[in-house]
């Protein structure tokens, strides 16, 4: 049977607008085990250079991109991606205090009614407790931003940094008031943190600070620095991630650093470029990093320190978190 050209281009145009559909109508493909999963808002307001469509990019573990998934309910930067040991995936816009959760099969799930809060990451103990970090803390920026931070409802502050434990059935336990550096323009909170000795310590950034600090969550006090450098010694940390012998990786914008519980420098991973702000979890021994800056993605071998495989997202100032998917 022949084929008209007429036919031929009715069917290309209509799946142009099924493809179309899928990505806005949010019909999504499942995740499977080394799947990527980035945070990279399409951003489209030119008065905040934060504001735009909430979106997900699903790679394969080869950096392939699979599909776009929009979401609805976000406002500014998704971030905080991290996918639980049951499959789900979360991630949030600390600026409308929303988070999301995808199951295996890209579905959405309903939230927890958790406080109006700037969270924007989750760390999950092994007892099914886990703890949010806040986002933003204080009441100004040292810096100009192009953006406009939220206040915490009925005040002048936009958050505190604090650390907030919920139990596996998401009542809260706990809040931990944890000390935060600020980072570079003084309203960066508790924006990084890692789970360490069985779940007894918190170790934990402020976003472009120079420290890398720790929380006793079982006595709820603060410990000594886990490394400390100065406010102008042009040092600054980024992301903290376990890497799968228990040490502790540290993002530093050009490279990924290790160290051991006590501090000491293990080794040193550069990544030839400024920029370099999130880092996936530890999986098989590789991390994959996106780059704030450039919007370029990277999965790094942490035994040989190669870059493996590369991505563009092409959204510069947007990608600010990813995940394996386990």
């Amino acid at each position: 049977m022949s084929v008209s050209r007429r036919q031929v281009l009715a069917s290309a145009t209509l799946g142009l607008a099924l493809h179309s559909l899928r990505g806005f109508a949010n019909v999504s493909l499942p995740f499977h085990s080394g799947d990527v999963v980035v945070g990279c808002t399409l951003l489209n307001d030119p008065n905040d250079d934060h504001r735009g469509r909430g979106r997900l990019l699903h790679y394969d573990a080869q950096l392939q991109l699979k599909q776009t998934i929009w979401l609805d309910q976000t406002t500014h930067i998704v971030q905080g991606v991290r996918f639980a040991s049951n499959g789900i995936l979360w991630a949030f816009d600390a600026f409308a205090y929303q988070a999301i959760w995808l199951d295996r099969e890209g579905k959405a799930q309903p939230t927890p009614s958790w406080p109006k809060r700037s969270f924007a990451h989750v760390n999950f103990a092994q007892d099914g407790r886990y703890f949010l970090g806040e986002n933003f803390v204080g009441e100004r920026s040292r810096v100009p931003l192009k953006t406009t931070l939220p206040f915490l409802p009925g005040t002048r502050r936009y958050g505190d940094g604090f650390l907030y434990e919920f139990s596996p059935e998401h009542d809260l336990i706990h809040v931990h008031k944890t000390p935060v550096h600020g980072g570079m323009g003084g309203f960066q909170g508790l924006t990084s943190s890692v789970l360490a000795d069985s779940d007894r310590l918190l170790i934990y950034t402020s976003e472009s600070g120079p420290r890398i600090m720790r929380w006793d969550l079982a006595n709820r006090r603060p410990l000594p620095d886990l490394i400390t450098h100065s406010d102008d010694s042009g040092r600054m940390f980024f992301e903290v991630r376990p890497d799968e012998q228990g040490n502790i990786l540290v993002l530093t914008g050009l490279q990924v650093e290790r160290y051991d519980l006590d501090g000491k420098l293990l080794n040193v991973l550069p990544l030839g470029s400024f920029g370099w702000a999130s880092m996936s979890q530890s999986r098989a021994g590789k991390v994959y990093l996106s780059n704030f800056f450039s919007g370029q993605l990277a999965c790094l071998d942490l035994q040989s320190g190669q870059i493996i495989a590369r991505a563009e997202t092409g959204m510069r100032k947007s990608a600010s978190g990813l995940d394996t998917c386990p």
